[in-house]
């Protein structure tokens, strides 16, 4: 006698999917992934943050304190504003309690109150991202991409604060208002906020400047309450529950980590290494200090005096052509303070140079009067006797 025993078939695949996996959400997206892309943006792979200095590691104007901040760059990379009848400063600190990820943070505080802010008056702080770094984003075409902002935030007084991402070019008309709550005073907390990628308007994809990135800190004017969706409208910097952080010269207001990239939710903060960051805030500013030798390319000398470029005695005049350390992306402003003095034909103490001819994006050439043979080369130097503070700007930021 055959005895036939018969099994229904398994499908092994659909077993192996309704197991309990020890994997966390992230995992599970990475075992779902098609092909190699998916598997590198979610693993978060390469150079991802388009934010320069969001850790504040860089300090080229080497200033401890901004005090009295009206509107102008600050640190690298970052912009202040305060048009309110107050008063505020800005420092980076390194300090107890430390923040997550970053050993560096930057802090405002209010040192002058206005608890009655009125139309046309706010306070604020922003940053630029070129068109080169930002068009990885692809906005403004059917490929657009969601974007997750992320940064720690430690701010005295809790409440509601808000921000806005908006387009760089012509018009500045086209607006993203975030918001985000400090929950308890005083403690390093985590904001994450989601931007839908726009496949509508204008993002400029070359070295001018694509988007602003803006947090509040008090508006009567330019809030809204649209939130977390695209409007139309010019200048927008928050949401209208943004509290004002000018009532009390005790508030103090923190970020750090402040990390831009592609794809919905937070990867580790891109520490991409002191030099590299350096590297590219020099891309938009550079500055050359009088008796700081690693600043200056043709080395220094040890009575003080910076040796800064060698060049040629025309008669009354001496060119000495300056190359920046770092490609500019476009042609700069080139200030200068303190005295200079010329060494070898036309030579001098306590001069100043009268044109910083044709600055391009690699470097320009300073002429400076002076009296001499024709054809005699010469050194330009910083002059330690005359001055102290010397230091030559070379500015293109967004």
């Amino acid at each position: 006698m055959v005895i036939r025993v018969s099994k229904p078939e398994i499908n092994l695949r659909e077993k192996l999917s309704q197991l309990e996996l020890p994997v966390g959400p992230y995992g599970s997206s990475l075992m779902r992934s098609d092909d190699k892309m998916e598997v590198a943006r979610i693993s978060g792979v390469g150079r991802k943050n388009m934010i320069r200095n969001g850790n504040f590691m860089i300090n080229q104007k080497r200033n401890s304190a901004f005090t009295n901040i009206s509107s102008g760059h600050i640190f690298d990379g970052w912009y202040g504003h305060d048009s309110t009848n107050g008063s505020i400063s800005a420092v980076i600190a390194e300090a107890t309690p430390y923040p997550p990820e970053c050993s560096k943070y930057l802090e405002i505080a209010c040192t002058g109150t206005d608890t009655n802010l009125t139309s046309g008056q706010y306070v604020s702080l922003s940053c630029s991202i070129e068109g080169y770094y930002f068009q990885q984003a692809m906005w403004g075409t059917r490929h657009a991409k969601d974007l997750t902002l992320s940064f720690y935030h430690r701010h005295t007084r809790p409440g509601v604060y808000s921000g806005s991402i908006r387009n760089g070019g012509s018009g500045s008309n086209y607006n993203y208002v975030f918001e985000y709550t400090q929950e308890q005073a005083d403690t390093w907390e985590l904001a994450e906020i989601q931007i839908i990628g726009p496949i509508s308007n204008s993002w400029p994809t070359g070295n001018g400047k694509a988007v602003s990135l803006t947090w509040s800190l008090g508006d009567e004017q330019w809030v809204s309450d649209n939130i977390n969706k695209w409007f139309s409208g010019t200048y927008y910097h928050g949401s209208t529950r943004q509290i004002n952080f000018m009532t009390s010269t005790d508030n103090r207001f923190r970020i750090t980590a402040v990390q831009l990239e592609v794809g919905k939710g937070k990867t580790p903060f891109d520490d991409i290494g002191f030099q590299a960051m350096q590297d590219w805030c020099e891309r938009y500013y550079e500055v050359h200090w009088q008796n700081h030798n690693s600043n200056n390319p043709a080395g220094a000398h040890n009575d003080g005096y910076n040796a800064i470029a060698a060049g040629v005695n025309l008669g009354s005049y001496s060119f000495f052509p300056l190359k920046y350390r770092t490609q500019k992306r476009a042609a700069p402003t080139i200030s200068y303070n303190g005295k200079f003095r010329i060494i070898g034909a036309g030579s001098g103490s306590n001069k100043q140079p009268d044109e910083f001819y044709s600055p391009g994006i690699d470097g320009c050439r300073i002429r400076v009067p002076a009296n001499g043979t024709s054809g005699e080369a010469s050194v330009l130097e910083f002059d330690g006797a005359n001055s102290t503070t010397g230091y030559i700007n070379i500015d293109c930021q967004l």
